[in-house]
């Protein structure tokens, strides 16, 4: 059972080497991918597309953790860019570049 247990976990560490080689920038999406996971509640399809770095435009209530509350915007659109300050790192913009904070607070405002 050992031996097994050994061979498993070296096709494992083979296996995430490999993701990491040839897609990189996937352990730098994990925390967002979390975060419109849990807290915006996208789908497993919004977030696939979105971890192709293109663009999506949804409508629907947005939940936010600072205001304790959802908005609802009819014409969203999110994307994951790369952080041009720190290389290959991203962040999440939503209509024009703009973070979701900041996004957030401007929905509070209207």
């Amino acid at each position: 059972m050992e031996q097994e247990h050994k061979e498993e976990c070296t096709k494992f560490n083979e296996y995430v080497d490999k993701i990491q080689r040839y897609f990189p920038y996937v352990e730098k999406l994990l925390p967002l991918i979390y975060f419109c996971r849990t807290t915006l509640k996208f789908s497993e399809r919004v977030i696939q597309k979105l971890c192709k770095l293109k663009e999506i435009r949804l409508k629907g209530d947005f939940y936010s953790p600072e205001f304790n509350r959802k908005f609802h915007d009819e014409n969203a659109v999110f994307l994951f860019k790369e952080d041009k300050n720190r290389k290959g790192y991203y962040h999440i913009c939503v209509n024009n570049n703009i973070p979701p904070v900041q996004w957030f607070r401007q929905k509070a405002n209207e």
